[in-house]
């Protein structure tokens, strides 16, 4: 069985391929959005913190868990605050609201189906994709926006085999604390690790941990209840169930390639997550508008090389960011460990103004941001 040509087939329904699918809607082409899960709204993590201006993608508020003025990070023993103006994203919404504005005239939802393999001709551009059951799709362009997964980006080179990945776990959890604050923990007081915690709606909150280190996998969970005994966590946090949501991301060195012949990667397929914070939606968001743009003028002047304006686009806004931001997460996972470490580097960062505490956080920071206050 072959399905009918589109101009577009988007492999995965996320964040990324859920954006791209409405820009190219927009843009009244034909578009295949296909998934291997059947609901969309199954979601590993919740929510999300995020420096995104939502009215930049035209995002309702509904979207919004909590907004955010005031960001403090902790060490064991030196906290830091910067005034911010940053969200707390309920992801089960953003990707509702990302759904119903999809132009359903132009772009066709499947859920269920589980991408296996493809065709190529001599010059390795894609000729079709196949499904686990033998189904064949078949468009111009193919995009993968499978995350991890990276079921195109990997078997064509954009993305590592077996990427290095962070990993996290969260409690949704009452609160007592003020709704306006995230807080950001690092330091061996915190296993070695992150923490955050990100206030609701409700009088609930988000607390988790992540592990840059495939040995605590295991414990995450564990470790993440440790952190319920912290006094300043206690004082304001109360557990009151066992569920645990987790989720992964790459943690790979900066990627600068995105496009081989026809097929365009976004999102974490080419590690798209900016590495300081973790920043994702933000910068996806955009790299998927970026990609809309360069894939509508392929299609309208029937030259697959202007695909390159994407990746030329990306990388002159963002290369540099990500590549400080990156180096930046080789020293956090380096120094993670010792308390005296990261208590210096935030004696650091008190030395800077608020903006540049902001920017340092947020991930888009310049070298002369970095070192001088």
């Amino acid at each position: 069985m072959k399905n009918k040509n589109y101009d577009v087939i988007i492999v995965g329904a996320g964040g990324a391929g859920l954006m791209l699918a409405r820009e190219l809607g927009i843009k009244k082409r034909k578009v295949l959005l296909l998934d291997r899960k059947t609901d969309l709204l199954n979601l590993s993590f919740r929510t999300l913190g995020s420096f995104m201006d939502i009215n930049e993608f035209h995002l309702s508020q509904d979207v919004v868990a909590a907004d955010i003025n005031k960001i403090i990070l902790y060490s064991k023993n030196i906290k830091c605050s910067a005034v911010s103006k940053a969200c707390i994203l309920d992801k089960a919404y953003l990707h509702k609201h990302l759904i119903e504005s999809i132009d359903k005239n132009y772009v066709d939802i499947r859920t269920g189906i589980d991408i296996k393999s493809y065709n190529a001709d001599a010059a390795g551009s894609l000729t079709e994709i196949t499904d686990d059951k033998g189904n064949k799709y078949i468009a111009t362009y193919y995009v993968d926006a499978t995350g991890l997964s990276g079921v195109l980006s990997k078997r064509n080179g954009l993305q590592d085999k077996q990427p290095d990945i962070a990993v996290g776990v969260e409690f949704n959890v009452k609160y007592k604390g003020k709704t306006n604050e995230a807080h950001l923990y690092l330091g061996n007081h915190y296993e070695g690790g992150y923490g955050w915690l990100f206030p609701l709606k409700n009088n609930r909150a988000i607390l988790g941990f992540g592990s840059f280190e495939n040995m605590v996998i295991g414990e995450l969970k564990q470790r993440l209840n440790k952190m319920l005994t912290i006094p300043h966590i206690a004082a304001i946090v109360e557990k009151d169930n066992d569920n645990a949501e987790g989720g992964i991301l790459p943690i790979t060195q900066v990627k600068t390639k995105f496009v081989y012949n026809n097929l365009v990667c976004v999102g974490d397929s080419v590690s798209q997550v900016n590495p300081v914070v973790g920043e994702g939606y933000k910068f996806i968001f955009r790299a998927a508008v970026m990609a809309a743009n360069a894939i509508e003028k392929a299609i309208s002047q029937n030259n697959t090389s202007m695909l390159k304006e994407y990746e030329y686009e990306w990388n002159k806004r963002y290369y540099d960011f990500y590549r400080k931001a990156k180096r930046m997460q080789q020293l956090l996972i380096k120094y993670s460990k010792s308390d005296n470490k990261v208590d210096l580097g935030m004696l650091f960062l008190k030395t800077k103004r608020n903006k540049t505490i902001e920017k340092i956080i947020s991930g888009e920071f310049t070298k002369k941001e970095a070192y001088l206050p």
